[in-house]
């Protein structure tokens, strides 16, 4: 690392260190609380599965979009600026979220509420890594990875509370005070040598890349999520998107790889363990992201839990791996993180695994017990899968690498999202016809169930209704048993998909030199983008 001789960001390091990590806080507190709302959103909305999935995966695929535009905003507005401004995006789209009057209106906020939230986590390290001098850069990291893995620990338990007690427009408003509070400090307590800006520069930015990757990434968000509705491609406007996401994915590349200044660096896939690390990086957002939006939904939907009662099932999962990262810290200087890796993704897949045999009577503690194995697999794997990927890289290559892995992160739990909010209705409908099948009036089983449940409500609507409402009560048992069985086969698969990503592990190189391995990338939802690595070289 270079020695800088004046620093960008000046102010006392430590009063600093507050309205940064406050805004890490909720930007990361925000991605965490809606999840277990959302049974709350659909019942508010009369949204279906494959519909209240664009709350969370609007956010995501914005961050994706506007994550590698931070090294050029930064440059053009200065970082205390565009701090400030991103904090502002992000709780002016908080408050809108809140007041939403139909599910459309949600997401697109949730859009906007990405634009500022995106650009929170690269320009909070950015500020926290100039503030402090450069022997103290491992001090800043780690004041910065409190308060990003805070928000998980912290976001579901309060977002249950909010829910429950006000409404779930509160884990939107809740922002509005805290985000305040962080802007002002920030104008307060953060001063910025404009001198050493100037002289610095304005990053290029390469408009046609941002253009085509927005362009491919939001058809093919739009694709795979309305796909399923509208019978894929017996569909003009699915096949429309399709073509316009295809080419706009070969322009993409094309524009990618010629550029002086790309928005993103693709030659550095060539570079094979940062290309299998991507994979397995990939991997690792889909199950994760993935994970994370089926429990809330089965728990709300087919056990009745209240907003509070997942939260508490996801708070012990969150403080455990609050526990294991520093031990997966230490092991990591000591342990070939192949090993590491193959470590966290037998314990995530215990989990998955085991949320496949989850029914209509499963316990809490149950729960509970089988997201433990996934919070302790998150240490091993965000402290070995980043660091092995980009440990080859020349030191040129890191800051782009770095950029690109949380990039394509984010993105397959984009993706992951989208393809398991289709799935789940595709087979919930799969299994209603199975199901079916077997219940027909010929049937004895049938019939005696249905003698049954007339002789429960007879004594309480009489014996005209009785039997109407016999013949409703099966259904809804046969639709609520279709959605047990839908939720167990995507658990089972995101299980045998995570597992396959084992094979890959024998094929990274790694040998252990005197020089720290680099970094791992920061815990679970932050990105550590171009302007973060920058700003240590």
């Amino acid at each position: 690392m270079q020695q800088r001789t004046e620093p960008l960001i000046t102010g006392n390091k430590w009063l600093i260190t507050i309205p940064v990590m406050l805004a890490a806080l909720i930007a990361v507190l925000d991605a965490s609380i809606v999840n277990v709302a959302l049974p709350n959103m659909q019942s508010s909305f009369g949204a279906g599965v494959d519909e209240i999935d664009w709350v969370i995966t609007g956010y995501l695929i914005t961050n994706v979009i506007i994550i590698p535009t931070t090294g050029w905003l930064s440059s053009v507005f200065g970082l205390k600026r565009y701090f400030a401004l991103s904090q502002l995006v992000f709780v002016i789209a908080s408050f809108l979220c809140g007041i939403s009057w139909n599910l459309p209106s949600l997401v697109f906020f949730r859009v906007l509420q990405g634009i500022g939230g995106g650009a929170i986590f690269p320009v909070a390290l950015t500020i926290l890594l100039e503030a402090f001098p450069p022997s103290e850069l491992p001090m800043a990291s780690a004041l910065y990875g409190i308060g990003a893995t805070l928000g998980p620990a912290i976001g579901p338990t309060l977002g249950g509370w909010l829910t429950d007690t006000l409404s779930w427009q509160w884990i939107f408003f809740v922002n509005i005070p805290i985000v305040t509070v962080s802007v002002i400090l920030s104008q307060l307590l953060i001063g910025e040598n404009r001198s050493v800006l100037a002289a610095r520069g304005r990053a290029p930015i390469d408009g046609w890349g941002l253009f085509t990757v927005a362009t491919w990434l939001g058809t093919l968000q739009v694709v795979l999520q309305e796909g399923q509705r509208d019978d894929w491609f017996h569909s003009s406007l699915i096949v429309a998107l399709t073509a316009v996401s295809a080419a706009a994915f070969l322009a993409f590349l094309v524009i990618e790889l010629r550029s002086a200044h790309p928005l993103v660096n693709l030659r550095i896939f060539k570079n094979r363990n940062f290309a299998l690390g991507s994979v397995a990086g990939s991997m690792l957002g889909a199950c994760l992201f993935g994970s994370l939006f089926l429990l809330p939904l089965f728990a709300g939907n087919l056990l009745n839990y209240t907003a509070l009662q997942i939260g508490l099932i996801l708070l012990p999962p969150a403080l455990v791996s609050l526990v294991f990262f520093p031990i997966a810290g230490r092991l990591s200087g000591r342990v070939d993180p192949r090993i590491l890796m193959a470590v966290g993704i037998a314990l995530f897949c215990v989990s998955l695994y085991g949320n496949g045999f989850n029914t209509l009577q499963t316990s809490s503690q149950t729960l509970v017990f089988l997201q433990l194995f996934r919070g302790m697999a998150l240490p091993f794997l965000f402290t070995s899968v980043g660091a092995i990927s980009l440990w080859a890289l020349r030191p040129h290559e890191k800051a782009d690498g770095s950029s690109l892995f949380n990039l394509t992160r984010t993105l397959g739990g984009s993706i992951g999202i989208a393809v398991i909010g289709t799935s789940l209705v595709a087979r919930q409908r799969f299994h209603f016809d199975r199901f079916g099948e077997s219940i027909t009036q010929f049937s004895v089983a049938t019939q005696q169930r249905l003698l049954h449940l007339q002789g429960a409500v007879s004594a309480h609507l009489g014996p005209g209704l009785a039997k109407s409402q016999a013949l409703a009560i099966l259904s809804l048992q046969l639709t609520q048993q279709a959605y047990v069985s839908a939720f167990q086969d995507l658990n089972l698969a995101l299980a045998i998909a995570f597992a396959c990503t084992l094979a890959i592990i024998p094929f990274f190189k790694f040998r252990r030199v005197s020089q720290p391995a680099p970094a791992a990338v920061a815990p679970p939802e932050p990105a550590v983008v171009r302007p973060v690595l920058a700003a240590v070289d």
